[in-house]
């Protein structure tokens, strides 16, 4: 009957047990609890215990009852002890503070040392009949009997459990939960189910459970799965515990990155909230993963957004004009184009002006161009005579090729010219308008689309292409605009691919127009070749690595100074009390060692 395992949600009848002290001891030889179902949810328990004082222990003169949750009512609770009414019902003191029960002082009616007395307890609890989650037309009734401090309980006893079953309701109708009944019987004219223990220690619970047909109910408790696995959160604390380990670890990495590394005193205050919240709502603790999960999704998207902005501050002025003039790679910063564009830019600029050559398609290798080998005064008068210029941000890059002939660009170590042609750009921008430029080279790049997209002789398109290509790369959708063409049987070539020298690229093709294009064939095109470059140089730049784009996140370093000077400053003090610190020392010692006596 394992399928009833789940099937109702009864608050357990919690460890109730003997308020007493240590040298109280005590038998239980039986114990009968009768359970009444009522037609409004509640149910009647009638307790019958017979208790044993020990030979030269203290008299029993209290006892606690476990309950299964804190509302029952003491103003329909009766009790005896040998047939003598109790009246004196209370909370119980004894009890654990996550367990609930009354507390029933015998008064003058206390058992002897070596005594016994029968004890006979009564009480309504309500809503204890709940919706049985596997069948709709059935209630449950999950029961323990209450129990006893084991260090106070001798020997074992005699258990019964006995569940009346509603009028109408047959023994056949009437199942098991988890543990199957000793017996189905009627007792004083009613059906009811048994449980029976010959020889067992209370001092534990004995869980039994049964479902029956709810039709002589007015009501049950309605109960949904999501609510049983609330029930079961809230009554496992170790799972809860290390859940909360994870959850702080979690919370560690995910602060951390957010912060940089900062704010170690900031985290420290928020792990002691997060503690102290986790303890008096276990609901807090269930709902912090998800919670994590998303600050986590939102810093990731954040930490993003922060990546692809790498532009260090600019003195913006509002009235400051737009900077015109600037080479296409700066252009390119300026707009903070991915930095792997930006690059693919550089590389394709020094291409084009013959100031390095391909010798590797696949990935992209470079050579520095024989007559460029030297020092910076060097290379420029060698442009000179070649008709060309060498742009300051481009010295660094022509080193690092001179160092490294034909090694793979991805595995060049190229941040410290980026970071330079990042760091002079933003140079170059201060007292000027920051978006007016920016708006004045994208229209720059949307002209020169235009402009190459209305020619139609295809020897002056390609002219033109030549003329302005590192500006048509700017734009985000230039691999569409080259593929278009290409597929129209227009197929560009940049300048230092022509003639087989292209290693990696298709020679330049006759210049035809209309036929159908693969996608190995748009691949293998200028486009798809050039995006492929720009993807394999993304890998290789960081803005954080580079120094460009400051600390992720929140910088808490400061709270962090903060409170390091601030503990610098009570250190301090208190080491500087006036001349006297090893004898304060040594009477505080004595006063501590003196408070110390008695218990």
């Amino acid at each position: 009957m394992n399928r009833y395992l789940l099937a109702a949600l009864i608050l357990v009848l919690v460890a109730g047990t003997a308020s007493w002290a240590q040298d109280y001891s005590f038998s239980v030889p039986r114990m009968l609890l009768e359970v009444t179902p009522n037609s409004d949810a509640s149910v009647t328990l009638d307790y019958t215990i017979e208790f044993q004082c020990s030979p030269n222990a203290h008299p029993i003169d209290v006892v606690d009852v476990g309950l299964p949750h804190k509302g029952y009512n003491i103003g329909n609770m009766s009790a005896s002890i040998d047939g003598h009414d109790l009246h004196s019902f209370a909370p119980s003191t004894y009890l654990k503070k996550d367990q609930h029960g009354v507390e029933v002082p015998f008064s003058q009616y206390a058992i002897p040392p070596g005594q016994g007395g029968e004890f006979h307890f009564s009480c309504t609890m309500p809503n204890l009949i709940f919706q049985d989650t596997t069948n709709k037309d059935n209630a449950s009734l999950q029961i323990t009997p209450t129990w006893f401090d084991a260090d106070l309980l001798q020997g074992s006893t005699q258990l019964n459990v006995v569940v009346y079953l509603p009028q109408s309701v047959t023994l056949d109708e009437a199942l098991y939960q988890k543990k199957p009944f000793s017996d189905k019987l009627q007792l004083q004219n009613r059906n009811a189910v048994v449980w029976r223990w010959e020889q067992t220690r209370v001092d534990g619970p004995h869980l039994v459970g049964v479902s029956f047909p709810q039709r002589d109910l007015e009501r049950v408790v309605r109960i949904t799965k999501l609510m049983l696995l609330g029930k079961w959160w809230r009554e496992n604390p170790t799972i809860r515990f290390f859940w909360a380990l994870g959850l702080f670890v979690l919370f560690g990495f995910i602060f951390f990155r957010v912060t940089g590394g900062t704010g170690v005193t900031v985290f420290i205050f928020l792990l002691g909230v997060s503690a102290i919240a986790f303890a008096m709502s276990p609901f807090l603790e269930a709902i912090a993963l998800p919670v994590l999960l998303f600050i986590w999704w939102v810093s990731g998207r954040s930490e993003a957004g922060r990546r692809r902005k790498y532009l260090p501050p600019i003195a913006s002025v509002e009235h400051g004009g737009i900077k015109r003039g600037l080479p296409v790679p700066e252009a390119a910063v300026v707009m903070e184009l991915p930095l792997g564009k930006v690059l693919t830019l550089v590389i394709f600029g020094l291409l084009k002006k013959d100031l390095v050559r391909q010798v590797q398609a696949d990935p992209l290798a470079l050579e520095l161009v024989e007559d460029y080998h030297g020092s910076r005064s060097e290379r420029q008068a060698a442009a000179r005579e070649n008709g060309t210029v060498i742009h300051a941000y481009e010295q660094p890059f022509l080193n690092v090729f001179e160092e490294n002939p034909s090694v793979p660009i991805e595995e060049l170590n190229v941040q410290e010219p980026m970071k330079g042609l990042i760091e002079k750009a933003a140079e170059r921008m201060s007292g000027f308008n920051l978006p007016q430029t920016r708006e004045y080279y994208r229209s720059i790049v949307h002209g020169a689309w235009t402009k190459a997209k209305a020619i139609g002789d295809l020897s002056e398109r390609t002219q033109f292409v030549d003329e302005n290509f590192l500006w048509l790369l700017l734009d985000d959708g230039y691999d569409e605009s080259f593929n278009t063409w290409h597929g129209r049987g227009y197929h560009y070539h940049p300048t230092w691919t022509r003639g087989g020298a292209g290693v990696g690229l298709p020679a330049p093709a006759p210049v035809t127009t209309g036929g159908r294009t693969t996608t190995g064939d748009v691949a293998a095109s200028f486009a798809g070749w050039s995006e492929n470059v720009t993807g394999r140089l993304a890998g290789t730049l960081d803005p954080v690595s580079l120094g460009t784009a400051g600390r992720p996140g929140f910088d808490l370093s400061g709270v962090d100074r903060v409170t390091l000077d601030v503990l610098e400053s009570m250190a301090e003090s208190s080491g500087s009390g006036g001349g006297g610190g090893g004898c304060a020392c040594a009477g505080c010692a004595c006063a501590c060692a003196c408070a110390g006596g008695g218990r």
